[in-house]
């Protein structure tokens, strides 16, 4: 009787032994994994910690993959001894069962267990094997395997169990390091968008040009933070350029690409300001140094204050809304002209037009015209030329006031989907 409690108790102190190593273990592996967020090294912890447990000659976490072709991606290959990483690998077939049947597997023969045929190279490398799921809320995200137990020993059910908790934690540390990274990596973009947004800020004009002949209004709007609408004026003695230009795509790439346009449009002015001559020389400059992806629609426009006289050239560009003086009907400026980066020495054309006392110009990028209500509608041109006709008595600073508050109507709660620029122009 006394030999049976004496033999209870030894099981006992070695039940509780096991647990305060098991508990060690785990907490020798958060603490270790707890100085690095980088998804990597916190794998490359868990199976160093892991294959030292179980004794085991090679550990590997593979983990699942979204949108590829195979299953799963090998994330570390780490053996517990020092020196080289065995070239054998393990079955696929292996893994699968695992993913299929989401529990545990434990080979001691290898050689021996018919469900998985095994090569030459496995054959004669690969003992016995150990294969835990790594779960997290209930999804597995990757297979923590144990390959060849040291001494040569097959892996026992108690190392399968310790494996298995170790893999409860893993999924915890690597789901942890997965969300601080998207954190860091949100932070970044962020303060890179802000950053950007400054940048395009400081490009565009910072107020609207006053002449004694005209007044202007501007507005811009990106969709996201940043955008690749532009706007500029140039003031050329009498004359006055005023460009408004719009580049495929959105975000910090299509406002870096216009920030370098405005660099060579400011270069090319001074030498020729002739519309149709400098959206033609900016073409060919743009032809040499773009993607091929990449492409431009400009409307750029020469006031002469002395004639009040426009010299209006467009690229590819929505066609202006004029009236050409109080009274007058209004008309859209139908230009041809393609696209800048569309075609080599693509050749363009100067339209000339008389601008009267109460004449008014709309220059806009399509973010207006293909702004859209929460039914799919677009605000079109016809809602654009109701809404500028409706207002046209009134100063430039009002009318685009009413433009864009005609357009937040319009929109609702919708998401701005494309950026947004124009330029109200009037004698």
């Amino acid at each position: 009787m006394k030999t049976d409690q004496v033999k209870k108790l030894e099981r006992e102190v070695k039940r509780l032994r096991n647990a305060v190593e098991e508990l060690s273990l785990l907490n020798d592996i958060a603490v270790t994994a707890s100085h690095t967020i980088d998804i990597s090294q916190m794998i490359d912890i868990i199976v160093k910690k892991a294959c030292k447990a179980v004794k085991a000659e090679l550990g590997t976490i593979m983990l699942i993959t979204e949108g590829e072709e195979r299953p799963l991606k090998t994330y570390i290959r780490r053996a517990d001894l020092s020196g080289h990483i065995p070239k054998y690998r393990v079955s696929p077939d292996i893994t699968g069962w695992v993913l299929k049947h989401q529990e545990p597997l434990i080979i001691k023969d290898l050689a021996r267990d018919k469900r998985f045929p095994l090569s030459a190279v496995e054959n004669k490398e690969v003992r016995s094997v150990l294969c835990v799921p790594i779960w997290y809320q209930a999804k597995i995200i990757g297979i923590l395997m144990m390959t060849n137990k040291r001494g040569r020993d097959p892996f026992s059910t108690d190392d399968l169990r310790l494996l298995s908790i170790i893999a409860v934690q893993a999924g915890q540390l690597i789901q942890n390091s997965r969300l601080q990274q998207q954190a860091l990596e949100k932070d970044r973009l962020e303060h890179e968008l802000e950053l950007a947004a400054q940048i395009q800020k400081s490009i565009l004009p910072h107020e609207d040009p006053e002449l004694e002949a005209l007044s202007i209004s501007s507005f811009f709007k990106p969709a996201r933070g940043v955008g690749g609408d532009y706007y500029d004026f140039f003031e050329l003695g009498e004359e006055l350029g005023i460009v408004i230009a719009d580049v495929s795509g959105h975000g910090s790439s299509a406002a870096m690409m216009m920030s370098m346009v405005k660099g060579i449009i400011h270069l090319l002015i001074r030498q020729n300001h002739e519309p149709a001559r400098l959206v033609s020389g900016l073409n060919d400059l743009l032809m040499d140094i773009l993607p091929d992806e990449v492409f431009i629609t400009m409307t750029f426009v020469l006031f002469d204050s002395a004639k009040r006289s426009l010299s209006i050239c467009n690229a590819g560009h929505h066609p202006p809304l004029l009236k050409a003086k109080k009274g007058a009907k209004w008309t859209w400026l139908e230009m041809p002209g393609c696209a800048l980066n569309l075609i080599p020495r693509a050749r363009f054309m100067t339209q000339k037009i008389d601008l009267g006392a109460g004449g008014r110009l709309i220059l806009y990028t399509d973010g207006i015209v293909e702004a859209m209500n929460e039914r799919g509608e677009f605000y079109g041109k016809d809602r654009l030329l109701k809404c500028i006709s409706a207002n046209e008595d009134k100063v430039a600073q009002e009318i685009g006031q009413c433009l864009t508050c005609d357009l937040n109507t319009f929109s609702q709660d919708r998401e701005q989907s494309d950026d947004i620029a124009f330029l109200i122009l009037k004698t």
